[in-house]
């Protein structure tokens, strides 16, 4: 059943300030605007278009469900994988335009494209076992990050038409991200290294380590600012680091809760960073994953920005602007169902300084 929040009310309004004088104020507002409860499909990835109107779930079961915004009502439903051939969907993402819709897993032999208006199949791109992707914001062409290769697709023909096959030394890679001026490209290795190329020469402009060789990092969220001078990286341990790309070297680190309620790791929190348009600002998971809070990089304060009423968010999309979020959530601590979607809009305030 969706419940739609008035927009004139602030249903789980989030602005705790943590490290920082009470008596600031809070740089970020939070409305929720979607509450869609009793999912009984186990939910794995969401996708949220640029302008906020669609977000679109993925479950493990391979089906892809798009609801508007902000009715909560199923817009349509598509089986993304053939019977008998199921495969969890594991990242989604919506085209700048918000015309498209990608979905992948690990799992799967392709990467579907979708018409975010009706469900129509738009192509099918043959890269087995894609964990990660993103659409370039002005170019027609979707980066994909798969074992150790990060391949370019043309849109018009869902063809690869090039690549970097050894990105990271054979390590393999697990995230991939734009800048918003569209001048650069990040990807971030499973055991911590993080690159950064140029745009469309594909020629590296930076590289950073962010772990210890021989630890597994795992990256589940990778971030750039709008011109790519700071990349913002969340591994599977919980810790966000932050890099100054044109310094090559960590910037700063935010601690999490070393486990998520109910889990071991991190790997539900995923896609759950982003720069707002000041790039000082940071989205990045709370405590335990119990929400979002807005970080201040050069100064370290950190405000919460969402606190739902969730045990815990497994998987969240941040449109473009970062002015909406979207995130799933389990029905109790330790991750089981019935599971819950959730759509929240953020305001910025003009005190966004330090």
């Amino acid at each position: 059943m969706a419940r739609r929040s008035s927009p004139l009310a602030v249903l789980g309004m989030a602005v705790v300030a943590l490290g920082g004088c009470a008596d600031d104020p809070p740089p970020v507002t939070a409305t929720r605007v979607v509450d869609v409860a009793g999912l009984r499909e186990i939910v794995n990835a969401v996708g949220l278009a640029p302008d906020g109107g669609l977000v679109a779930v993925g479950d493990t079961d391979g089906t892809l469900t798009m609801y508007d915004v902000p009715a909560g009502a199923v817009r349509w439903k598509v089986r993304v994988h053939a019977a008998g051939a199921a495969h969890r969907i594991d990242a989604v993402a919506f085209s700048p335009d918000g015309a498209l819709v990608a979905t992948a897993g690990d799992g799967a032999r392709t990467v579907a494209l979708w018409e975010a208006a009706g469900g129509r199949a738009a192509g099918l791109v043959a890269v087995p076992g894609v964990r990660a992707l993103a659409f370039h914001p002005t170019d027609r062409v979707l980066a994909l990050a798969a074992h150790a290769t990060v391949s370019i697709v043309d849109l018009a023909t869902a063809e690869v038409t090039r690549a970097l096959p050894n990105a990271h030394q054979g390590d393999a890679v697990y995230a991939v991200a734009f800048s918003a001026d569209g001048r650069a490209l990040a990807t971030a290795s499973a055991h911590g290294s993080l690159k950064l190329w140029h745009w469309p020469a594909l020629t590296l402009r930076a590289s950073v380590t962010m772990a210890p060789a021989l630890e597994a990092f795992t990256p589940v969220a990778l971030a750039l600012s709008a011109t790519g001078t700071r990349a913002a990286v969340n591994g599977i341990g919980g810790r966000v680091h932050v890099v100054d790309t044109v310094r090559e070297r960590e910037e700063r680190t935010f601690a999490n809760a070393p486990a998520a309620p109910g889990h071991d790791r991190h790997g539900e929190m995923r896609h759950a960073l982003a720069f707002a348009e000041d790039e000082h600002w940071l989205l990045a998971p709370d405590v335990h994953d119990r929400g979002l809070r807005v970080v201040h990089v050069p100064s370290g304060r950190s405000h919460g920005a969402i606190r739902g009423g969730a045990p815990f968010y497994k998987a969240v999309a941040i449109a473009a602007s970062a002015s909406w979020v979207a995130l799933l959530h389990p029905g109790d601590g330790q991750g089981q169902g019935p599971y819950g979607l959730e759509v929240w809009r953020l305001a910025y305030g003009a005190q966004q300084r330090q």
